[in-house]
Parts: C-alpha cells; structure tokens; sequence
C-alpha cells in the first residue's frame, strides 16, 4: 500500500497519526465452518482506498489500526466436510465491492538515530 500521513501527530513523528492510502492484495483462502467450506486455492485479487490510525507505543514500535474499501474478484469453490472427506459441491466466481481489510498492525521503525525527531513532511 501506499499511505499519506496527516495531522498534528505526524507532524511530530514520522508514520504516526491519521492516513490515508491506496491498496492492492493478491490472496488465497480455505473457510471451514461446522461442515461446509469455501475454497480459493488460486489467487484472488482486489484494490481499494484505506483510512487508519497509528501510535506510537515507543521510540521504535507503532501500533496501528487501519480499515480498507475496495473490489475483489476470484474463483472459489464451495465443498461439505461428508466422513472427514472433503465434496465439491459447486464452483462460483466473486466480485464484491466493499470492506476488504481490516488491519491491526504492530511496525518497528527500523534506521539510525532517534525516530520520535523526524517529521515527515507532510506525507509519506
């Protein structure tokens, strides 16, 4: 993703405070829930905007919280756990639009000297 950081808290500290972003992910999936699943053993894609939030806990570690809107597309199979094997029962194709992140993410700040100094000059 890429990410703008804003507000008085990333005035102060580099990747701190409000930000907003673009997002791609690539990504496969296996749900099983009581006897029926979903399967998407090749990968699905999908983009969109993001917003968020992050902490700084230390000098060097940040928690942050961030929430994604976009489209995602792919294959999936749907199957039934039937005497521990695992029954196809049909092929669908997704394309949804909507929430498709929700991140909650601690990030160490690597690099030389003190971080809580650096500003980053209105975005990153």
């Amino acid at each position: 993703s890429a990410r703008y950081y804003f507000g008085k808290e990333a005035e102060r500290k580099a990747f701190t405070g409000h930000h907003v972003g673009v997002y791609g992910q690539i990504i496969t999936y296996d749900f099983l829930l009581g006897k029926n699943g979903i399967l998407a053993d090749r990968w699905s894609y999908g983009y969109g905007v993001e917003y968020g939030y992050s902490w700084a806990l230390t000098k060097r570690l940040n928690f942050d919280m961030t929430l994604g809107v976009g489209y995602h597309t792919g294959q999936f199979y749907e199957y039934m756990s039937i005497d521990d094997c695992y029954v196809w029962q049909a092929t669908k194709n997704r394309k949804y639009i909507g929430p498709t992140k929700l991140e909650f993410s601690l990030v160490w700040l690597f690099g030389c000297g003190d971080s809580s100094n650096q500003t980053n000059g209105g975005g990153r």
